[in-house]
């Protein structure tokens, strides 16, 4: 009879749950989704270690499931460059169809394009190589970019 209500409960509990999941924005539901899922698996792997059916290192893995997504962006943080590479390998430079407002935040450049001065660009962009470099830890499509704006908001200059 207990077991009838404990499953009785747990059905409810669901449902409810499921109403609650299916109000939330898509973004916010896979989120949610993910997350119940990291936990039920470490509940799971409790369970099973807590019975006897598998060994305790399958319960300190389980626990520490939930804790990876933040172990990642603890990593991102720490590894800038890292995480700069990782954006950057997706798209090839573009060739000449960068625009004088996307080069200009590129470069880190505020205000208008007509008030923007050679020295500017010139300053911008020798601080961006600087780190940006291959040769200093950068990467080839990122120095590209940076070269690409300064040309381009030069080139505007006349």
């Amino acid at each position: 009879m207990i077991r009838l209500l404990i499953a009785l409960v747990v059905i409810i509990g669901l449902w409810a749950a499921m109403g609650h999941i299916k109000r939330l924005p898509p973004a916010e539901r896979k989120r949610l989704l993910w997350k119940l899922g990291l936990w039920g698996a470490g509940a799971g792997l409790l369970l099973l270690v807590a019975t006897g059916r598998a060994h305790w290192i399958f319960a300190i893995i389980g626990a520490l499931l939930p804790l990876a997504k933040t172990a990642i962006g603890l990593g991102l943080q720490f590894f800038p460059l890292w995480k700069q590479k990782q954006q950057a390998t997706g798209k090839p430079p573009s060739a000449g169809l960068m625009t004088v407002r996307e080069a200009m935040d590129t470069l880190g450049l505020k205000g208008d394009e007509q008030t923007v001065t050679r020295e500017q660009i010139v300053s911008a962009h020798r601080k961006l190589m600087q780190k940006l470099h291959p040769d200093r830890g950068g990467n080839d499509f990122l120095a590209a970019k940076v070269n690409e704006a300064k040309e381009l908001l030069i080139k505007r200059l006349g």
